[in-house]
């Protein structure tokens, strides 16, 4: 086997330090910029009046084409911040579990999208299973917004063709970038 200098050793890592340093240019914030891809969570504990409801919101995508899921715990317990209220099994109440699609502009995150399924009060709870809350299709309409910048979130749960009495409030807004997104 033969020997390697130490010239030799010091000409090869100065050749890996400059290809490293080139293939770390390729990778830098500047050479990215085709990279559209982002993530928003959301969530808060708004209010309506005397009524709180915690709510919770996750979507991804481009800035055009965001889309995700979301829950609130319910109006019908309270809850203590964003821990739903309401004693096994009967709460929490009125809690529901949705799909929201929509975009970002500027500063400003606009969602809407349905309502899948919430959980029933106790007094329109099936008879077959007394005491306990049911879970439902619902298909109600939702409707979020979002303000990056101050926190400020509108968001509101309608029965279509019904004007929508928003939830209103400030809570977390926060926006990550993705590392990548296909085309």
């Amino acid at each position: 086997m033969r020997k390697t200098s130490r010239r030799q050793v010091l000409k090869g890592g100065a050749r890996g330090v400059l290809a490293a340093a080139a293939l770390s240019v390729g990778a830098s914030p500047a050479y990215a910029s085709g990279r559209q891809g982002l993530r928003v969570h959301i969530h808060g504990v708004l209010s309506r009046g005397m009524v709180t409801l915690p709510v919770s919101i996750d979507v991804a995508g481009r800035p055009d084409n965001l889309a995700g899921a979301g829950w609130d715990a319910g109006t019908g317990t309270t809850g203590s911040g964003m821990l739903p209220g309401g004693n096994p099994p009967g709460g929490p109440i009125g809690a529901c579990y949705y799909t929201v699609s929509g975009e970002l502009e500027g500063n400003v995150v606009t969602l809407v999208g349905r309502s899948l399924f919430t959980n029933r009060p106790l007094l329109n709870a099936d008879t077959e299973d007394p005491g306990k809350s049911d879970t439902r299709a619902d298909g109600r309409l939702i409707n979020v917004t979002a303000d990056l910048d101050s926190g400020e979130i509108i968001w509101s749960l309608t029965v279509p063709g019904v004007n929508p009495d928003p939830f209103t409030g400030n809570g977390v807004v926060m926006l990550s970038h993705a590392s990548q997104t296909s085309k």
